[in-house]
């Protein structure tokens, strides 16, 4: 309809965003529909391309790692955290290489990570210092690991070329961990969730401009969120197979074996902004490991009145 807003929503290819996924079919099928708002998803190759278009305003909103989305934030990037996209789901996984059988013999070695600012790399970090290792970038001279940042898709062919076996490993969102695993260049270490049971990671997050101007359509694309992750956690089935397969561009193996075996979960009652796990994250990467370097006000990024369980119940009843 003319006039009405439009949600220009970017994400990557991984299944933390496949809610957008399931969104874009309902829409197309005409299983759903949204009244006060249109709706076009934008797929990116890495964070630092996302984090361009929504600084320069081509897009009003992301699906995006929280650490990336604080950073935004304390930048002054007028923006707002509005609900999870998923929890749990990263994987981390080593090269198949005899020499490398353990997390420790991680040392002297690369292992690529998607962003500085995600959750895998601060679950990493985590692991890595639990078996006494240092993880720390290119110019840190201390550093026994070496974190280098490389675009998801990417990973599975730069440890498939690795001639010199430099590259340990890498934490990622699936699913090219099982990608990777499946083509045979790497085993799983572990699940992010091992080391943070339902842990949250990527978050949807919106212009705060564009949410003061439009909470109706905010409320009313939220409610079509948690209907998708619904449909996600209870129907996975060949619909929501091949559903996933258009979206992430893979092979039918990659797909059953990531939404079956993975430990990613799209449970509504999860999806609200957890404060306290939110702070976690902040605490950790600002206090820890050194990489955010402003502090933010979580009070002010955070905005839950469109995920509480009275707005939520209420307007699924009343689609349903």
């Amino acid at each position: 309809m003319k006039g009405q807003p439009q949600f220009k929503i970017g994400h990557l290819k991984i299944i933390d965003h496949l809610i957008l996924g399931v969104v874009d079919h309902l829409l197309n099928k005409k299983d759903a529909v949204l009244e006060q708002s249109t709706f076009k998803s934008f797929a990116f190759n890495s964070w630092n391309q996302l984090c361009d278009q929504l600084t320069q305003g081509n897009i009003n909103g992301a699906f995006i790692t929280i650490p990336t989305a604080m950073d935004l934030f304390a930048k002054g990037l007028d923006i707002k955290l509005l609900m999870f996209t998923h929890r749990g789901g990263g994987i981390i996984v080593k090269k198949n290489i005899s020499t490398i059988t353990c997390i420790k013999d991680f040392k002297n070695h690369t292992v690529l990570v998607p962003s500085e600012l995600c959750v895998q790399t601060m679950l990493l970090h985590r692991l890595l210092s639990s078996a006494g290792l240092k993880f720390g970038t290119h110019n840190d001279e201390n550093a026994q690991v070496v974190r280098e940042t490389a675009n998801p898709y990417l990973m599975p062919q730069m440890l498939a070329n690795d001639t010199d076996n430099d590259i340990a490993g890498f934490a990622v969102a699936e699913p090219y961990g099982s990608q990777a695993i499946l083509q045979d260049t790497a085993t799983r270490v572990c699940y992010t969730g091992k080391l943070w049971k339902n842990h949250p990671c990527c978050a949807f997050i919106m212009s705060t401009r564009f949410i003061e101007q439009y909470p109706d359509a905010v409320k009313e694309i939220i409610i079509l969120f948690v209907q998708a992750a619904q449909k996600i956690e209870m129907q996975k089935d060949e619909s929501l197979f091949s559903i996933a397969r258009h979206f992430l561009n893979q092979k039918q193996n990659v797909i059953q074996q990531v939404l079956l075996k993975s430990d990613i979960c799209f449970d509504p009652d999860l999806l609200t902004p957890d404060l306290d796990a939110i702070e976690t994250i902040h605490n950790y990467m600002s206090d820890t490991m050194n990489i955010m370097t402003e502090k933010i006000d979580i009070a002010r990024f955070v905005e839950t009145a469109f995920t509480s369980n009275k707005t939520l119940g209420h307007s699924l009843e009343n689609r349903n």
